[in-house]
């Protein structure tokens, strides 16, 4: 007879659980992230690092300018060792231009992923805390969701108001 009971209870309680109203959340997350004061100061220095990367990247391409300019002066002129050389160093050069505009793409989205980090750990918790003392089960990010119920919650300003933010 207990045996059964047991059964039972273990049967019936994950329904009970199931019966009690599930509380969802959504938030802005891109929304909350512009308005926290951090982000002025990941932006600037993302800007000044991308000014400085575009001046070296216009230095380049100066260079293989004026690589193809002398080419074309010496071109009527030159010998075939001469022209196949200077064809070398500017198929160089664009290799070289190539390979630093990669690396500096990719440098940046570290630098901005690296600088970033904190903010959204520091949103992630924020997003925590609330969740936690609302009794949310789930909180999503609403330019993520597919569809949303009317009984989902916006609780936004719940997590600006956690960073103290407005």
């Amino acid at each position: 007879m207990k045996k059964v009971l047991l059964s039972l209870l273990v049967l019936v309680m994950p329904l009970l659980a199931f019966s009690q109203e599930v509380k969802v959340g959504y938030i802005d997350a891109e929304q909350i992230m512009m308005a926290m004061p951090e982000i002025a100061g990941i932006e600037k220095q993302m800007s000044e690092y991308n000014s400085q990367n575009s001046k070296y990247m216009q230095e380049m391409e100066t260079e293989i300018k004026n690589e193809e300019a002398k080419y074309e002066q010496m071109k009527a002129n030159a010998t075939a060792t001469m022209k196949a050389d200077q064809e070398a160093k500017i198929q160089t050069l664009y290799q070289r231009y190539q390979t630093t505009l990669r690396t500096i793409q990719q440098d940046a989205q570290q630098k901005q992923a690296t600088l970033l980090k904190p903010v959204q750990d520091r949103l992630i918790k924020a997003i925590e805390t609330v969740g936690s003392k609302n009794n949310f089960l789930f909180i999503l990010d609403k330019n993520t969701m597919l569809y949303k119920s009317a009984k989902a919650v916006d609780v936004t300003g719940m997590v600006k108001k956690e960073l103290n933010i407005k």
